[in-house]
């Protein structure tokens, strides 16, 4: 007679009961640890498999969970399995499918968050802090005396550091183990929106009273917003707006709730069926980013969006995101004809997998521009990869207060020509392709408000406007690069590097700054170069690599190293002719679109 299903529950728990009794009064030398179990990305190593094919032959393995299988119908591309499995049986799998399977760690990815106090001062030591714990209670206001909610307050003491939000009284209780009031070096406030943040070294803080610190109010100026000024997008024709080119942002959401961003309506959530749940954004780093490619222009103030007539397509990723989330982001691309995809994600490791889908884009000319990382260390994958473009951070004096967090992020920089400085997160090395704005930049926040922000994420988003604009107007792009394959993507590299203006070390800063007038045909003044661009680049390039077998080395389960940028570009001469666009009829041209049209034809030098 088969067993009820509850005589199969006791049974198991007996059994288990039993296991546990013998684990216990095993000898020492017997106990084992479970093995370690990590998800696994596994592809067949060739074409003609299908992805029930690949199922079945895993599941001959045993010991493998399936997690689900990616299989497109309309390329060649092998099928992925994403699997759970101990990491010693990938080991043996790998072994034995030798050159019939590719597998490798389904890794995590890490958004390139917008850098806070972290990277301006170094962490503390690992040190066990004796002596009382210093106990404070901080309140962050503004200047009318309301609280402010969900700002960031990070203590840095001589030993240890510590950090929280505040709650809807502004109030947060931070604790410092083995401190005393006057070893805290300083305070960092990073308001979520509306506020300037705020930094004080060797503050006063009074461990028996509440501490309140006042944050001023974020006012939107009426110009244009210091990086736009910066990579002279302020000098092109007002016509120049992207229309007719898709663009994805693959970052953490969009909130269309925005008053700016309502016009977004293309995207897909990596994770959740849920209808449009990709246009909202709980970690708020998606929506700055979209708001620099295409927020609606208002005359109020200079914070726009650069190529707002671009077709956005918002590919959220989750915050547990994986590589193969980005796979699945990188076919929507794809299948949507995405020509320029902006990713702000990206993890320490290559994957072949990955690359693979980026080379299969990049075949089809789509355009990848990623964020460098705000890790102060190497350039992570995929922006390192030689077929994606990697986007450094900068920042220019002045564009922000005395007091605030990027004042500190300046205190500690690399000065460049002009005025910019390369931030102490931005990451650098021989794979770093340009530089842009990305410190105290204004952009659009979730729900619906206004930020300071800094990150590499941002001077990626500016770089995918400038390329939109390009594709859309450059006269390269309606001739001999207009076919959508692996030359149009390596011309766009191309101008985007050659047009820009040497500021510092090519290994902070890649070639240098974008500028959109030089880009796009335009003649404006280039900016004198620091250094020569080939100054001990060969020397880097290697020692990169160096650093790279010693901290990013192979493993039993990985063991090959995927090939590092910079960007490969095309080889052949700029023209130099006019834009594509036509300018309307009825529109009176500015004096200095008359300029730009007299420069066109070679009849003056703007001056």
């Amino acid at each position: 007679m088969a067993a009820s299903s509850d005589d199969a529950r006791s049974t198991a728990s007996g059994d288990r009961r039993k296991s546990s009794r013998d684990a216990r009064s095993a000898p020492a030398g017997d106990r084992r640890k479970p093995a370690r179990t990590s998800q696994y990305m596994i592809a067949p190593a060739g074409p003609g498999v299908s992805g029930q094919e690949l199922a079945e032959q895993l599941n001959q393995f045993g010991n493998i969970e399936i997690l689900r299988t990616r299989e497109r119908r309309d390329t060649t591309v092998p099928p992925i399995a994403v699997v759970r499995i101990p990491d010693d049986a990938a080991t043996a799998l790998r072994r034995s499918a030798a050159g019939s399977l590719i597998i490798e760690p389904d890794l995590h990815l890490r958004a390139a968050s917008f850098a806070g106090a972290s990277s301006v001062l170094p962490t503390a030591a690992m040190m066990t802090a004796f002596g009382p714990d210093l106990k404070v209670t901080i309140r962050i206001v503004s200047e009318a005396g309301t609280p402010v909610e969900q700002a960031a307050v990070r203590l840095i003491g001589e030993q240890v550091s510590v950090q929280g939000l505040t709650d809807s009284d502004g109030r947060v209780d931070l604790t410092l183990q083995g401190e005393q009031p006057d070893t805290v070096a300083a305070i960092f406030v990073n308001p979520r929106s509306g506020f300037w943040g705020l930094w004080q070294h060797r503050p006063h803080l009074d461990a028996d009273a509440v501490n309140i610190f006042t944050l001023k109010p974020l006012s939107l100026s009426e110009a244009l917003d210091w990086g736009g000024a910066a990579m002279q997008l302020d000098r092109i024709p007002k016509q120049c707006r992207g229309a007719g080119v898709r663009i994805a942002l693959i970052d953490s959401g969009v909130a269309t709730s925005h008053k700016r961003l309502t016009g977004i309506d293309h995207g897909i959530d990596i994770r959740s069926a849920e209808a449009k749940s990709w246009s909202k954004d709980a970690i708020g780093h998606g929506t700055p980013c979209a708001g620099l490619i295409s927020a609606a222009p208002q005359t109020a103030h200079g914070v726009r969006g650069y190529a707002p007539d671009s077709e956005l397509h918002v590919c959220k990723l989750p915050s547990d995101a994986y590589c193969s989330d980005l796979i699945v982001a990188l076919d929507y691309c794809l299948q949507n004809a995405i020509d320029v995809a902006c990713l702000g994600f990206g993890c320490e490791r290559g994957s072949a997998l990955v690359e693979q889908r980026i080379a299969e884009a990049k075949q089809h000319g789509m355009s990848l521009i990623a964020a460098a990382g705000n890790s102060a260390g190497a350039v992570p994958f995929p922006a390192c990869s030689p077929n994606v473009m990697a986007v450094g951070a900068v920042g220019q004096a002045g564009s922000f207060l005395e007091d605030s967090p990027q004042a500190a992020q300046a205190a500690a920089a690399i000065a460049l020509a002009g005025g910019f400085f390369v931030p102490p997160f931005s990451c650098r090395g021989p794979e770093l392709d340009l530089c842009a704005p990305g410190v105290a930049i204004i952009a659009c926040q979730s729900p619906d408000s206004y930020a300071v922000c800094d990150g590499t994420s941002l001077a990626a988003a500016h770089v995918t406007a400038l390329a939109a604009l390009i594709l859309a107007d450059h006269s390269d792009f309606k001739g001999s690069f207009a076919a959508r394959d692996l030359q149009r993507v390596e011309r766009l590299f191309q101008i985007l590097k050659d047009t820009a203006q040497p500021i510092g070390h090519p290994w902070q800063t890649g070639a240098g700054l974008p500028n959109a007038a030089r880009a796009l045909g335009i003649w404006s003044e280039q900016r004198a170069t620091v250094v020569p661009l080939n100054v001990g680049l060969g020397q880097m390039r290697s020692a990169i690599r160096q650093l790279d077998q010693i901290q990013f080395g192979a493993s039993d389960v990985m063991p090959f190293e995927l090939p590092r940028g910079p960007a490969r570009v095309s080889s052949l001469p700029l023209s130099s002719g006019p834009l594509a666009f036509q300018a309307d009829g009825g529109e009176k041209a500015s004096i200095h679109e008359l300029k730009a049209a007299m420069a066109f034809a070679g009849l003056a030098a703007e001056r």
